[in-house]
C-alpha cells in the first residue's frame, strides 16, 4: 500500500499485492473520521450490486465485467466466496482522504461464481467450513 502511503492514487502493482484484490475510494473531505471513511468506501462497494446487479446466474462473466456505464467489480471482490481476508488503510492526503482495501486471497475470477447461492443459516451446524460460525443476525456462515 505504499501509494497509498505517499497519496499517489491509483492501484498497487500485482507484485506488491500478491494474491491480493483492491478496492479503491476517496473522499474530497480532508481528514475524515478514518472508520468513517473506511464505512462509506465499503457502502459505495457494496450498493453496486443494488444498482448493477449481478444476474441469476450469479457469475462473473466478461459482460456482467465490462457493461457500460456500470461497476460491479468492487463489489464482487468485496463478496468474493473464497476471499476470507479484508484490511484497509485510511490516509489523510492533502486533498482528499485515500481509502484502500486488499481481500485476499483475490476474488473476481472471470467464469467462478461470486459465491455459493444457498439455505441461509439458523445454527453453526449448517456452516459446511472449517472454523465457520452461524451468523444469525444475516444468517450467514462466518469464518472464525
Amino acid at each position: 500500500m505504499r501509494h497509498a502511503v505517499g497519496c499517489r492514487w491509483g492501484h498497487s502493482s500485482q507484485s506488491e499485492r500478491k494474491d491480493l484484490g483492491e478496492n479503491l475510494y476517496y473522499s474530497q473531505t480532508r481528514q475524515m473520521n478514518k472508520v468513517k471513511a473506511a464505512e462509506d468506501a465499503s457502502k459505495l462497494w457494496f450498493d453496486e450490486l443494488a444498482k448493477y446487479g449481478v444476474g441469476k446466474e450469479n457469475v462473473l462473466t466478461q459482460e456482467l465485467s465490462n457493461r457500460p456505464g456500470t461497476q460491479i467489480l468492487h463489489y464482487t471482490q468485496m463478496v468474493w466466496q473464497d476471499t476470507y481476508r479484508m484490511g484497509c488503510y485510511v490516509n489523510w492526503c492533502d486533498s482528499m482522504t485515500y481509502v484502500v482495501c486488499q481481500y485476499g486471497p483475490q476474488g473476481n475470477w472471470l467464469g467462478d461464481p461470486i459465491y455459493e447461492v444457498g439455505d441461509p443459516c439458523t445454527t453453526d451446524d449448517d456452516c459446511n467450513c472449517d472454523n465457520c460460525k452461524c451468523s444469525k443476525d444475516q444468517a450467514l456462515c462466518v469464518v472464525q
